[in-house]
């Protein structure tokens, strides 16, 4: 009998689903803690959400064959760790970028309209039409810079340029300049995106590479009038000289749907700040999406099971681990 462990909290229904995607005889097991997680030592495939699967818990699993990532993010699992013993490590590449895209452009909106305030203080009883009147922006015409510039960068582009926004980017990895031209899209260095930028939008994994990028230099370089927003990991960002920036006024705010820490502790730098709007890791959590990604899984953990290659924007330990993938 084949083995399969759903790792992690996921929505009503999954489990159902991903039975029924599967074989019949194979056994879908749940493991439900972080401390549970950490107590297996039979796993052979996981379909991984929101728990961490360090260097400790994969060696301590030496049937483990596959790790499969429930979202695009992998910083949850040790790649290197999982890669040196043989297991790859995918993601579900794609699947949510609308979603992601979508609550991107509602953090900007919600940001630039001082949403909340004014709907909390009108569910109390208030009509208050002006005090945020000097201070509420349009989108439309504002000039946008993200961060990266990958399936969820690509839709927000989209998105922005039918709201009539100015949209520029930055990306280790630049974009041909066919594919900028069709985006219209405009390629600034980094320190000149943050520069001139009246909001900045962040869609990079999170690697060693790009863990605390946005620090207090590249946060001293925003306009005053300038807003941060994140939708992709907490760890990009410095969060205290984020919070200093903002308890010092020296942008407008910052919306974060990912901090570094999660569930965000009640001592953290950032609780109280001033004009910052922070949501769950929500982003790309809707109805619509859980049985796209079940499919998806459950179809890499086949191909897996099978010895078929997987999609190389999906493998991301690949030269580690050494699994084919699809040409």
């Amino acid at each position: 009998m084949v083995q399969l462990a759903l790792v992690g909290p996921y929505p009503q229904g999954v489990y159902e689903q991903v039975c029924e995607l599967l074989p019949s005889d194979w056994k879908v097991t749940r493991v439900q803690s972080q401390q549970e997680l950490g107590e297996c030592k039979d796993l052979v495939y996981v379909i991984l959400r929101t728990y961490k699967m360090d260097a400790a818990v994969i060696a301590a699993n030496p049937k483990l064959r596959f790790i499969q990532r429930w979202g695009a993010g992998y910083d949850s699992v040790d790649i290197s760790a999982a890669g040196k013993q043989g297991v790859p490590v995918a993601v579900a590449a794609g699947v949510n970028s609308h979603a992601v895209a979508e609550h991107t452009i509602l953090l900007m909106l919600a940001s630039l309209r001082n949403l909340v305030p004014i709907a909390l203080d009108t569910a109390s009883g208030g009509w208050d039409r002006s005090t945020y009147a000097e201070r509420t922006y349009m989108l439309a015409e504002k000039k946008v810079g993200l961060l990266g510039c990958g399936a969820v960068g690509r839709y927000v582009a989209q998105l922005l340029k039918a709201l009539g926004a100015n949209v520029f980017y930055h990306d280790p990895c630049r974009l041909h300049p066919d594919a900028e031209k069709q985006l219209g899209l405009t390629y600034l260095g980094m320190e000149e995106l943050f520069a001139q930028s009246d909001l900045v939008s962040l869609h990079l994994p999170l690697t060693e590479q790009t863990r605390g990028m946005v620090d207090g230099r590249l946060i001293g370089r925003m306009k005053p009038s300038s807003i941060l927003i994140n939708t992709s990991r907490g760890g990009l960002i410095e969060e205290e000289a984020l919070a200093q920036a903002l308890a010092e006024h020296r942008i407008l705010g910052a919306a974060l749907d990912s901090v570094s820490v999660e569930p965000y502790p009640e001592d953290g730098c950032l609780r109280g700040a001033p004009n910052l709007l922070m949501t769950p890791h929500v982003a790309g959590t809707v109805a619509e999406l859980n049985l796209h990604m079940a499919r998806r899984v459950c179809e890499n953990v086949r191909k897996v099971h099978e010895n078929l290659p997987l999609n190389g924007r999906e493998l991301v330990n690949r030269e580690i681990c050494m699994y084919p993938v699809e040409e």
